[in-house]
Parts: C-alpha cells; sequence; structure tokens
C-alpha cells in the first residue's frame, strides 16, 4: 500500500460526518477546508506529534469528537451517563446510525490511522522499543472499538492488500492479533535503548517514560482481555491461545504493583464538562441509586447534587437545589431539551470555578488491576492472595487514587474519617429509583448486594460484588465498564422504560453493541457487509436479534455460556 493510501481513507471515513455534524456548527469556511487539494502527510509532522495524537486520543480532548466518540451511544449503554435531551433518541434505544460512528471513526481516523503507521516505520529503523509502545496503544484503541462493534477492518488494512475496500475480522481474529501484539511489545519495551528512552520523553503523555510502568499498562491491557473472554476460553485455545496463562503471566506484574492511575496531564480540555454544560449530558439513575444507596464516599467526587429546584409536571417544587443525588432513567422517553431532568445531578464544579475543565484526562484506573487480579483468583486460582483481600485492596485503591485525582475540582480535602472502612464493611445496597418529576419512571432496586464481603457467598455472588465495585472504580471509563457488564450482568442495569429500536433491541437485555454508522456504509461497504456476515456467524442472542443491530450479541457477549 501506498504510504498515503490508509491516510486518505481514514481522511474520507470522517470527512462525510464532519460536513454535515461537526464543523458546521463550528466554522463557516469548512467547504473551502473540505475541497482544499493540498493535503498534509503525517509522516512530515515531527517524530512526537506522530505518536502524541493517537495516544491522547484515547480520551479525546476534542469536544465534538468526545461526543461523538462515546456520549451518544456508550455513555448512556454503561448505566454512568444519561442525557435529559430526549431529541438524542439513542437515548431511548432508538438507534440512530448518524450518532453510532464516533468510536469508529475516532479509532480509525486518530488512533490506527497513526499507530499502524509509525509501527511500521519504526519496525523498519530498529527502533523496536518505540514500536512496543504504540503496540499498547494500537491494542487499548482496538480494544475499545470491537469491543463497541464487534469485527473491525484491521488486518486487511495492515497487510496493504487491499485499496478499494477493506475486509473485516472476526472479533475473536482481532483478539488473537492484539494479545499476540501486546506480548511482542513487552519483550521490546523491556530491550528499548537509551536514545529511544530520549525520544520516549518528547512524547509520553501515558507513562512519562517510564519503560517499566508501559510493561504494567501491557501486562493488566493482557489480563483485561483475558478475563473478557472467559466465556470463549476453549475457542480462543484452539485458536493456540490459552487464557489462563496470559492471565498467569500478566497477573505477576500488574499496576496494582505501583497503584499509579494512567492519566494525561498535559492542560488538555476534559470535554465531560461540556458535556453537561451544554445540557445534553446527566448522570444515569443506575450509577447514581447504587452510590447512594451503598453509600459511597466516592459520590461527591463524581456528581453534585441537583443543581436546581427540581418541579413536578404540576410545577411543585418537590426537590430543592442542592439537596439530593438524581440521576435519570435510561429511555425514559423525555422531551427535548430544556426540562426538569437537567436540573439533576451535574459533573463535579459545574461552573468551572476550580479549572475541571482541564481536569486529567483518563486513560487507565489501578484498582482495575486489583479487580482483575480478583477475579483471575477466582476464576483461574491464579496467585497467592486471597479474593477478599484483592477486592477490598481495589476498593481502597479506587478511594484514594479517585481522592487525589477529584478533589480540588470536587472540592473535596478528605473523607470523613473512617469512612472507607465503613464503606468496605457496609451493608445497605441499591435503593429504588424515584423519578421526583414524573412518578411513572420510578423502578424498584434490581441489585441486593452490599460491598461487604461474604465468603460464604457462591463464586457468582462473589462475581457480582467484584465487577459492581470495579464498575465504580472504572468511572468514568463508560466503554470498559458497559463491556463487563455485558460480559457479566453486573451491575443489573434498570430496564429500558421505551423502547424506540424498532425491534433491533431486547428491552430487557438492553444494547448490546454500537451499530456500524450510515459513514461506514459509505466508506466501506463491500467491508461492512462482511462485518454483518461476521456477527451473524458469532451472534449468540436469545432474541432473534441479528446483523448489524444493536441487540446483536458479539462474540465474547457469549448468551451460551454462564459466569461460571
Amino acid at each position: 500500500m501506498k504510504r498515503n493510501k490508509f491516510y486518505q481513507y481514514a481522511i474520507l471515513l470522517a470527512l462525510p460526518w464532519l460536513g454535515s455534524n461537526l464543523m458546521t456548527s463550528c466554522t463557516d469556511s469548512f467547504e473551502d477546508l473540505n475541497t482544499n487539494s493540498v493535503q498534509v502527510d503525517p509522516n512530515d509532522l515531527p517524530f512526537s506529534a506522530q505518536c502524541t495524537e493517537p495516544m491522547q486520543y484515547c480520551y479525546p480532548p476534542q469536544q465534538n469528537m468526545f461526543q461523538f466518540w462515546t456520549n451518544l451511544t456508550i455513555d448512556l449503554y454503561s448505566g454512568y451517563f444519561m442525557t435529559p435531551n430526549g431529541n438524542f433518541t439513542n437515548g431511548d434505544m432508538g438507534e440512530n446510525r448518524g450518532h453510532s460512528g464516533g468510536m469508529y471513526e475516532n479509532y480509525y481516523l486518530h488512533i490506527f490511522n497513526n499507530t499502524r503507521r509509525i509501527i511500521a516505520d519504526c519496525d523498519q529503523k530498529g527502533t523496536l522499543g518505540l514500536s512496543g509502545v504504540m503496540r499498547v496503544v494500537q491494542a487499548y484503541g482496538t480494544l475499545m472499538t470491537t469491543d463497541a462493534y464487534g469485527p473491525l477492518a484491521y488486518s486487511s488494512i495492515l497487510s496493504g492488500e487491499y485499496e478499494s475496500y477493506y475486509p473485516f475480522d472476526s472479533q475473536q481474529q482481532l483478539f488473537v492479533a492484539m494479545l499476540k501484539d501486546l506480548e511482542k511489545a513487552i519483550t521490546d519495551i523491556k530491550g528499548m535503548s537509551e536514545g529511544e528512552k530520549v525520544t520516549l520523553a518528547t512524547f509520553d503523555c501515558w507513562c512519562n517514560a517510564d519503560t517499566e510502568l508501559w510493561v504494567k499498562v501491557a501486562n493488566t491491557l493482557r489480563l483485561r482481555m483475558a478475563l473478557r473472554l472467559s466465556k470463549r476460553e476453549a475457542e480462543m485455545k484452539e485458536a493456540g491461545i490459552d487464557l489462563k496463562q496470559v492471565a498467569t503471566e500478566a497477573a505477576a506484574n500488574t499496576l496494582a504493583t505501583v497503584n499509579t492511575d494512567i492519566v494525561i496531564d498535559k492542560s488538555l480540555e476534559n470535554e465531560m464538562w461540556l458535556m453537561f454544560n451544554w445540557g445534553d449530558c446527566g448522570f444515569n439513575a443506575n450509577l447514581v441509586t447504587l452510590m447512594t444507596g451503598m453509600k459511597d464516599p466516592r459520590q461527591p467526587l463524581y456528581m453534585t447534587k441537583n443543581i436546581k429546584d427540581v418541579t413536578n409536571l404540576e410545577g411543585k417544587v418537590v426537590v430543592p437545589a442542592n439537596t439530593q443525588y438524581l440521576g435519570i432513567r435510561f429511555a425514559s422517553g423525555l422531551p427535548g431539551k430544556p426540562n426538569n431532568w437537567a436540573n439533576f445531578s451535574q459533573w463535579i464544579d459545574p461552573q468551572n470555578t476550580i479549572g475541571v475543565y482541564s481536569m486529567p484526562l483518563p486513560i487507565f484506573k489501578a484498582a482495575e488491576s486489583y479487580f482483575l487480579l480478583a477475579e483471575a483468583k477466582l476464576r483461574w486460582d491464579i496467585g497467592s492472595a486471597s479474593v477478599q483481600s484483592l477486592y477490598e485492596d481495589g476498593i481502597r485503591v479506587s478511594m484514594t487514587n479517585e481522592l487525589s485525582y477529584r478533589g480540588k475540582y470536587a472540592g473535596v480535602d478528605a473523607y470523613a474519617a473512617g469512612a472507607v472502612d465503613e464503606y468496605i464493611n457496609g451493608t445497605t445496597t441499591q435503593v429504588d429509583f424515584e423519578d421526583p418529576v414524573d412518578p411513572k419512571l420510578n423502578t424498584p432496586a434490581v441489585n441486593k448486594l452490599c460491598v461487604k464481603w461474604d465468603e460464604g457467598a457462591s463464586n457468582e455472588e462473589k462475581l457480582e460484588r467484584i465487577i459492581t465495585q470495579k464498575y465504580f472504580a472504572l468511572f468514568p471509563l463508560s466503554i470498559e465498564a458497559w463491556a463487563e457488564q455485558r460480559r457479566t450482568g453486573y451491575p443489573h442495569l434498570f430496564p429500558a422504560y421505551v423502547d424506540e429500536s424498532n425491534g433491533g433491541v431486547n428491552k430487557e437485555e438492553g444494547v448490546r453493541r454500537v451499530i456500524y454508522s450510515s459513514n461506514a456504509y459509505d466508506t466501506n461497504a463491500q467491508g461492512v457487509a462482511m462485518g454483518r456476515e461476521l456477527l451473524n456467524k458469532e451472534n449468540s442472542s436469545k432474541n432473534g436479534i441479528s446483523g448489524d443491530k444493536g441487540g446483536t450479541h458479539l462474540w465474547w457477549d457469549n448468551a451460551n455460556k454462564g459466569n461460571f
């Protein structure tokens, strides 16, 4: 493939959406930009700039791409966030191809387009340690994207054999490729030369040129993938990958050895605040009722109480301002903005008086590694630490790191004395959801377990506790939270009140994947058609849903097998 071939493909992939949805609201001169015959070859940019872009766009620091990336889809499906703007149809399971391409286009344009080219160039030059770093970034971005959609164009792009279209790989093929890449990356990063380390320091916004930390990130990612595939262990062994062995190797050196969160602290814009400021995002009732019921000390670090008086449908004030944590039920059939639901809980520092707009961008939470290790111990008896100790240590690390990360933006200096221990030993559970505006949206709690560990519980209940606490610790990384919720079923999410999917999603089961966007069809129709065939082959839905639908199961989301 010519050097610019895939770069041109990536530009074509993005331009139809950019022209119709993004730039028309930001610049009147986009038509001139769109028709400019001069294209920038990314290889002409400084090497540090080439590497920085894919790393930063794993949590996009650009407001329109950020909204398109997850906030119109995955943020809602995960149970973390919900839009008060009823005009966003994905919020009512009304599959919208125009709003479903963000993860896909961000990956191809900003991540894969850069990493695959940098890796090839570095491999050719013999700077294998730098290739290894980019392989980790590429695997991180690929995992996010396949966890959203399923099959993707990957090996066909790397091979350079195709020009008019790009065949899709199955999800199993993608996981095999990612795991092999991470194994090579670890070897190559460990052997990085001193000269490469100097170069790494010019762009490394994840690990600040700490190669040992990069190895820990790669291992934590490998452990995450091994557990993601827990319902496809036999199939992966047939493909030559022993998931227990992968997990055992990875578990020996994860982020749990340093308790360091991977965040990008480069004074970039953290656009989540803006999603709320625009009136397009609120908190989801699932997260709010869980944290409220379990009396989670992190709740004021994650969200405010209701920012204004909340009135009911008769116009009576039922919740005075700043008195309750309030979330919005997913798929509630809300009207367009403005409305009363926009006065519910908000992102911390809603007036941006402290500077939350520049809050560091989260990439990997160290606490996740403890919950991964806890499940690996429970499932495969990996490691010497007990499941309970790993579970409780994960909670403690999350409490410590979230306070350090978010405390100044939330105006919280410390937890109350004994609060963390009280939480770990807590016996309260999720509260019922009661919508103060419209009581017809009320629904009873669906999670019945408390935080306190029960060694006599079944493996299923132990897993439910582990995943629920991982769910809190992952916040606001909704793609990972949603993937784990789909894989395990935990935490349980409230059922949709309305269903505008026209049969594309099962109301009780919820959304299982993001559909391919209209733009994907426009730019790679033959490849997407192959992707649909792979979806049908890998699908295990028991509700008669198949093809490019939100209710189709991804390969690892195996409805034919339980958690144990």
